[in-house]
């Protein structure tokens, strides 16, 4: 291992960790509401999605849950066989449909939304407030900086040495 890769030390990096604990967390909950509601992750986040947003087409869906539009279809397939979801032609744009929660999925939003406060708390154990608050800000300054870095970086012509 060469001495920059040992200085690179990604395991200790906060990007390394943040990821990491982030994955955790989201198996966890996929794991819970699985169990449940025989909700894959993908399902219920769709769900999540629109019990704010109800109505998205399938493109404004995928959109916002940063997925390609077409690896959607099965998910919300499966959602609409499940009787989660219904999908309505779009009355401006019959080409496309608009995505919409039922009766059966109303009915567990509050049951999803108490399984993610109930792993947060969990989470949270043995934590004080102001470095969860602080995590936060921090993370979302190195999101910027990271946003900044890769909009404000001048682009070279170059290519990279070999």
């Amino acid at each position: 291992m060469t001495d920059k890769l040992k200085k690179l030390d990604y395991k200790n990096s906060v990007a390394f960790i943040s990821r990491n604990t982030s994955k955790v967390l989201e198996k966890a909950l996929d794991t819970e509401l699985l169990r449940t509601y025989g909700l894959s992750g993908a399902q219920w986040k769709v769900i999540a999605v629109l019990a704010i947003n109800d109505g998205l087409s399938q493109k404004e869906l995928a959109d916002f849950l940063s997925l390609d539009a077409s690896s959607l279809v099965p998910i919300i397939d499966r959602l609409e066989q499940n009787q989660f979801v219904t999908r309505k032609p779009d009355p401006k744009d019959r080409r496309n449909n608009r995505i919409f929660l039922t009766k059966k999925s109303e009915s567990i939003i509050d049951s999803i939304v108490d399984a993610i406060l109930k792993l947060r708390k969990a989470v949270y154990k043995d934590i004080l407030v102001r470095d969860i608050e602080i995590t936060k800000k921090v993370l979302q300054k190195m999101t910027k900086n990271a946003e900044f870095f890769v909009l404000e970086k001048p682009k070279s012509s170059k290519k990279p040495k070999k």
